[in-house]
């Protein structure tokens, strides 16, 4: 049996957080969790690259969009898809986002279907190895 593909899901509100493990569980992912930008920095240093990262935005010691150059830079990460998840879109902060990196973007609250669909269009847009 092939292992399921993992999400790192970094969110410090512990019921959106299961929401996201549920959708994400749902979606056939293995769901590792960090609630702040230490212990998500310490899981991309250490864990292998998984399928898809979701970043929260505003974090308790920082941002998600701080993560995002961490990712990017970290050998073998280079091309996980990332999604950013707010519940205040500020235009340069979705901006900075994107142009940083990730590849699409959700606002609190959300339907879990919303949810689905975003991430199976980073998915789709995901670039082979080469």
């Amino acid at each position: 049996m092939e292992p399921k593909p993992s999400a790192l899901v970094v969110e410090d509100d512990d019921p959106m957080a299961e929401i996201l493990k549920f959708v994400f569980e749902q979606m056939g992912f293995e769901v590792k969790r960090a609630v702040d930008c230490k212990s998500a920095a310490a899981l991309i240093g250490t864990m292998p690259a998984p399928a898809l990262a979701t970043l929260d935005i505003g974090l308790p010691d920082g941002s998600g969009v701080d993560l995002i150059i961490q990712i990017k830079s970290t050998p073998g990460w280079e091309r996980v898809p990332i999604v950013m998840i707010t519940a205040t879109p500020k235009d340069e902060q979705v901006n900075w986002a994107i142009k940083s990196g990730a590849k699409g973007y959700i606002v609190k609250p959300f339907k879990p279907d919303q949810l689905r669909e975003v991430v199976n269009k980073v998915m789709a847009r995901k670039k082979p190895a080469a």
